[in-house]
């Protein structure tokens, strides 16, 4: 009886081991429409987010394809079905910076940005952004203690425990980004290592010129601590090196507590699991069944302690999929978000052979109403780059420098080899064509299957595919005008044809003979005066 009894309490026990360490993983898609913000030929990333009260709340990065330069955020509000609310104006400081972070603190959202110290809080209800006093940088806080972190990138890391009370500081020189707190002891994670701290008290105290304020305001002067000193490593991945450049074997990607207990998020070369560490190792107890490449834009990290059993991280699958991986105590929500930028459909023509035929026949009264009702029978994406002065392109004629014009550019996808992108030069008095330039490129491959060409110019495909397209562009020419061009070898491999028509109209071919080298054709067509 007594044996009976002792077995059913172990049972009992490891019963109750097993659901509080039971974890339930749910996964959902959100697709989202974004073609309607976007310009085309863009590539859009998210950057930042956060979820606040049901929604998200996104940062949207723009860049165009080609030689279209233009960037753009796009800050946006999305329902947890989908479906963008708001798409709210970026502050010009944030348009311009390239490190910034997004934040929850203290039920508020805030933005800050790295260079410069600048802060913004964003006003729920009038859904605006407005600057505000500087926000520090602490990552964690309680009754005790603020914990602020700053990186010094190739000169180390620091993270401050500030007394409440006494007002001391203390600091060890480990990354301090994500902070659990639990039975009276912090824990600091980073990808390849956990760290205890029983007492800050015991670390190493701060002297009057390594306070955190003053660091924090004169940065450039200063470094990482290296005091390790009142820490200790519950685990750490032996085999990385910071200084190397080996990835991780196992790469923590935040520690959570639930149930009284401290996890970890962690992933290897093939899946991301939840596990615990015993005896200083990680010991899986969920295989969640993939590997996602988190992600944290630089410089982007005082979010990450939202509460103890709660956490939010950011993911990419590919150029169109994003996501979130949500926990909350032992529920995990993979929510993947799915936007429908793509790249432009291929057309199977450049449309040049019909725009050349309208140049002929109208090109003394071509007005830019007629390239854009023309550029649409051809399939052309206005780009919605609208250019006001001839400095941006040095292939038309420097007449048109003393002029009031402006321009458009048009894109079009032949194949997945060739693009070409179009751009009309116009008076803006009576609004007709002056000057037409063309750029035939590689084409740009982006879309939800597809993937990027490193080296595209090592394709013996694309070279053959662009000496091709140089004979097809130049016969095609002297054919309608009946006229051969005037050769001329620059050298380098490079040549140029030039055309000068009768009715004044002059045109100048630029390419390669072998294309061995960068892959462009250029051609200008000046209308004249």
């Amino acid at each position: 009886m007594r044996r009976c009894s002792i077995l059913l309490i172990f049972f009992l026990i490891v019963q109750a081991a097993l659901k509080a360490q039971s974890f339930e993983v749910a996964v959902d898609t959100l697709y989202l429409n974004i073609k309607e913000i976007a310009r085309s030929a863009t590539r859009i990333s998210m950057t930042h987010a956060v979820k606040y009260d049901g929604k998200y709340y996104c940062f949207f990065y723009e860049r165009g394809l080609y030689s279209y330069n233009k960037e753009k955020r796009y800050f946006l509000i999305i329902s947890d079905k989908g479906i963008i609310l708001n798409n709210i104006e970026v502050p010009e400081e944030i348009e311009n910076t390239v490190y910034f972070d997004f934040f929850i603190r203290d039920e508020r959202l805030f933005a800050k940005t790295y260079m410069d110290h600048e802060s913004f809080y964003f006003d729920l209800e009038k859904l605006k952004w407005k600057k505000v006093n500087e926000v520090d940088d602490r990552v964690y806080e309680d009754s005790n203690y603020v914990i602020s972190y700053l990186d010094f990138g190739e000169w180390g890391q620091s993270t401050w425990f500030i007394d409440k009370q006494a007002k001391n500081e203390y600091v060890l020189g480990v990354c301090g980004t994500t902070v659990n707190k639990l039975n009276g002891k912090y824990y600091l994670t980073s990808g390849y290592e956990v760290r205890e701290i029983e007492d800050p008290r015991k670390l190493k105290q701060c002297d009057k010129d390594y306070k955190y304020k003053r660091v924090e305001k004169e940065r450039k002067f200063y470094e990482g601590s290296p005091s390790l000193s009142g820490s200790k490593t519950i685990f750490e991945d032996t085999t990385y090196s910071p200084w190397g450049f080996e990835q991780c074997n196992l790469c923590i990607i935040t520690s959570f507590v639930t149930d009284n207990q401290l996890f970890q998020l962690y992933e290897d070369s093939s899946s991301s699991y939840i596990g615990k560490i015993k005896n200083h190792r990680l010991v899986p107890i969920l295989d969640i069944g993939r590997k996602y490449q988190t992600f944290n834009w630089h410089y982007s990290y005082r979010g990450e302690n939202l509460e103890n059993n709660n956490r939010f991280i950011k993911f990419q699958q590919d150029n169109n999929t994003f996501g979130f991986l949500e926990i909350k105590d032992t529920q995990i929500d993979v929510k993947y978000l799915i936007h429908n930028q793509d790249s432009l459909r291929y057309l199977g023509s450049d449309g040049f052979k019909e725009l050349f035929n309208r140049i002929q026949l109208s090109s003394d009264k071509l007005s830019i109403e007629n390239i854009d009702s023309l550029e649409y029978c051809i399939n052309g994406k206005d780009l919605q780059d609208y250019i006001t002065v001839t400095a941006h392109n040095g292939f038309h004629s420097d007449v048109y420098a003393t002029m009031k014009v402006e321009a458009k550019r048009y894109i079009k996808v032949e194949d997945k080899y060739v693009s070409l992108l179009t751009e009309y030069l116009y008076t803006t008095q009576d609004n007709l064509v002056k000057s037409i330039f063309f750029e035939w490129t590689p084409t740009e491959h982006y879309s939800q299957t597809g993937s990027f060409v490193t080296f595209p110019d090592e394709n013996s495909e694309i070279r053959e595919r662009f000496q091709h397209k140089f004979k097809e562009i130049a016969d095609l020419i002297s054919q309608q005008t009946n006229q051969q061009p005037q050769k001329e070898d620059r050298g380098n491999d490079r040549i140029w044809l030039t055309w000068s028509l009768k009715n004044g109209i002059k045109i100048k071919l630029y390419g390669s003979t072998s294309f061995d080298g960068g892959k462009r054709i250029r051609m200008v067509i000046d209308l004249g005066e």
